[in-house]
Formats: C-alpha cells, sequence, structure tokens
C-alpha cells in the first residue's frame, strides 16, 4: 500500500509539473504545437491511463467501491477520461465556409502544419444569408446568425444556426464560429458519436457524486460553510440581471455563463478564505488545539470549494461544447483550473496522502496552494494568454 501512495504523490506530481510545463509551451509557440507535442502525446494520454489505474487499485484495495459517493466518483472521472480517448480516436473536428447560394457538402480538418484533409457530408448545406444582430440603439453585436437549408436525400428543411445555437444531424454538429465582410459564414462542424455521450455520462455521475459527498459531510459542515454557499446564490442572480441588462458578447449571452462564473467565483472565495484560516493559524502555532480546530475549519470549506470548482469546471466544458463544439480545449485558463483542482483535491484523501493529517502541513499547504489560483484568475490574463484571457 506504501509503494502505492508513493506512486500517486510522484504521477499527481508529474501531472501537474506536465500540465503547467504545456501552458508555458503554448505561449511560446502556440497552441497547435502544445497540442501536437505535448496535449496530444502517446505519453501524455499513457500518463492519465496510469492516474485512472492508481485510482482504481485505491478504490478497491481500500473496499471503496462498498462506499457509494467514493465509487460513484471514481465512475465519474473513468467515465471522463474514457470520453476523453474515444473523442481522440474517433472524433472528428473541422471547418467550413458558405458563400451566399452556394451549396457545400464537406468540411476542412486542419492537421499539423499545413495539412489540411478534405472530408465529405452525408448532408449539404445552402446559406441563405448572414447576418448579424445588434443591441438596440448600438452597433455592438447581440448574436450573428446564419439562415440555411439543410438537403438529406429527398428531405430539405430550413435552419437557423447562431451562437449557443447548434445545428445537429446524424451524429454531426454546426456551429457558428467567424464570418467575413463578404456575408460569408464560417461554422465549426463537429463528429463525435461516440466520445461525447460517454464524457456526458460522466459529467451526470460527477454532479451527482459532489451532491452527495456535500450531503454525506452536511452535519460536518458548520454553518460558516454555508454561509458561504449562499454566495452561490447572489452571484447566480447578480449575473443573471447582468446578463438580461447589459450589452455581452454573443457567446457569453448563455444560461450557462452565469452558472459557470458565479460558481467558480464561489470555490475561489472558498478557498481564499482556506489561505486566511491557514495564516492565522501559523500565528497559533503553539495551540496545538487551536491548530487542529482550524484545520477542521478549513476541511470543511474544503470539500464545497472542491465541489464547487469541479463543477465549475465541467459546466464550462458543457457551455464550450454547446458553443465551439469541444468541451476541452487545452486553453491555458482551462489547464490552470485543471491543475487548481487536482491540488487541493490531494487534502481531501489523508489516507493517500497522509501528511495532511499533520495541521502544520495542512495550513502551510493550503497557503501555498492558493498560488495555483492566482495564476488561474490573473497570471493567464497577464502571462500566458489564450480564448480566456479577458475573463
Amino acid at each position: 500500500m506504501k509503494k502505492i501512495r508513493i506512486l500517486a504523490t510522484i504521477l499527481i506530481t508529474i501531472l501537474i509539473v506536465v500540465l503547467a510545463a504545456g501552458t508555458v509551451v503554448e505561449r511560446l509557440h502556440g497552441s497547435d504545437y502544445a497540442l501536437s507535442h505535448v496535449y496530444g502525446t502517446w505519453w501524455f494520454v499513457a500518463l492519465w491511463a496510469l492516474f485512472a489505474i492508481v485510482g482504481a487499485a485505491f478504490t478497491f484495495r481500500d473496499r471503496n467501491w462498498k462506499n457509494p459517493v467514493a465509487f460513484t466518483l471514481f465512475l465519474a472521472v473513468a467515465f471522463i477520461l474514457l470520453g476523453a480517448l474515444l473523442t481522440k480516436l474517433t472524433g472528428q473536428h473541422g471547418r467550413m465556409m458558405l458563400e451566399p447560394n452556394k451549396t457545400v457538402s464537406h468540411f476542412f480538418i486542419k492537421g499539423e502544419g499545413d495539412d489540411v484533409t478534405k472530408e465529405a457530408l452525408p448532408l449539404s448545406l445552402t446559406l441563405d444569408h448572414f447576418e448579424i444582430e445588434t443591441y438596440s440603439g448600438s452597433n455592438r453585436p447581440k448574436d450573428y446568425v446564419s439562415y440555411l437549408q439543410l438537403r438529406d436525400g429527398e428531405e430539405q428543411q430550413d435552419v437557423v444556426i447562431s451562437m449557443n445555437n447548434i445545428l445537429r444531424h446524424k451524429n454531426y454538429r454546426f456551429y457558428q464560429s467567424d464570418y467575413d465582410k463578404e456575408g460569408n459564414s464560417i461554422l465549426d462542424v463537429a463528429h463525435d458519436p461516440w466520445g461525447i455521450g460517454v464524457t456526458y455520462a460522466g459529467y451526470a455521475l460527477l454532479f451527482v457524486a459532489l451532491i452527495a459527498l456535500l450531503f454525506e459531510r452536511r452535519k460536518v459542515m458548520k454553518a460558516v460553510t454555508w454561509s458561504w454557499l449562499s454566495v452561490l446564490v447572489v452571484l447566480l442572480v447578480l449575473l443573471y440581471v447582468r446578463m438580461r441588462t447589459h450589452t455581452l458578447l454573443p457567446v457569453l449571452r448563455s444560461p450557462f455563463f452565469s452558472l459557470h462564473i458565479s460558481t467558480i467565483v464561489t470555490a475561489y472565495a472558498l478557498l481564499l478564505a482556506i489561505l486566511v484560516v491557514g495564516v492565522i493559524a501559523l500565528f497559533r502555532l503553539r495551540d496545538q488545539e487551536r491548530m487542529e480546530w482550524l484545520k477542521s475549519l478549513s476541511t470543511e470549506m474544503l470539500y464545497p470549494a472542491v465541489s464547487l470548482l469541479a463543477a465549475g469546471i465541467f459546466i464550462g466544458a458543457i457551455w464550450a461544447n454547446v458553443s465551439w463544439g469541444t468541451y476541452w480545449s487545452w486553453d491555458p485558463k482551462e489547464v490552470w483550473a485543471l491543475i487548481t483542482l487536482l491540488i487541493y483535491a490531494m487534502p481531501l484523501f489523508p489516507n493517500v496522502f497522509p501528511s495532511f493529517r499533520k495541521p502544520l502541513f495542512f495550513h502551510i499547504y493550503g497557503i501555498l496552494a492558493f498560488l495555483s489560483v492566482v495564476i488561474t484568475y490573473f497570471g493567464v490574463n497577464l502571462i500566458l494568454g489564450g480564448v480566456h484571457s479577458y475573463a
């Protein structure tokens, strides 16, 4: 068992280092290079496979499969990783440009370098016209809309594609991606018949496990923790009002926007509170009883913090899949949010990482761990960049 613990510690450390290094590689060489030399490599896939195997070893060796919450959490992670693998092996993601009144029945997949592959579609699309909807009294875009005709054999129908309003047909999904000055519409095309279903099953299991975990810990979690969770409700209301009353970018006009942001921000607030408790604990080093009590307080906040962070990340993944056709693009902010989740999840498994039973180690770790939140929230915006650098 000790060897497995050592292996788990080494493995998760390697994963965190590799993920962090990948964001630096992307900053220096671009997203395509990082995907082909880090995130898309066989050894990176092998790391995650080994991570799943070690998780399975702990689940069954410690008889955690008898604990419904622990077993559901393991199944969730396993399904998510399996779905990602299926997407990598069987999925396609490309782009097509539609000119008005011209029928198109293919799309293009960009490979490494200048390599581009043309793929046929089992249907054809004809663009009637493309328009930019604006906010009343303003030229600011509210939505990008393509009005199309879809033909599949003898079947023909009028369809509309806009931001957050995708077209699904025969396991193909079409997303409004871009446009040009000539009025041509550019669509992203995704074909992932196996990966998405498995991944979404993993997300569903994850949400069930997180809710069950919080319910299981309800007697331990004090009122101070539940007061933090009330912040989530307030943020949801405020962000929903903002979404309805302010001019947002078209992609942000989604019900997932307020849910994703408020969940993540509430998680970060709880993690900040854990840092504060850790600093207070360092001034009480001689009072072991107080140190232990502060550790219990931080643990009470850590469970909902990690749960909300995990939920926020995967709500964002669902949103990305609805808007862009891919639930994970290895963008620096996505990667650093995942790093933060891994870092803060470790103290929740003292049986695997026994050092977290020591109050002093726990508090110092809680202080240093917040650096990952700082990098996720500020470092990505100021240094690493990416599609989330505005957030």
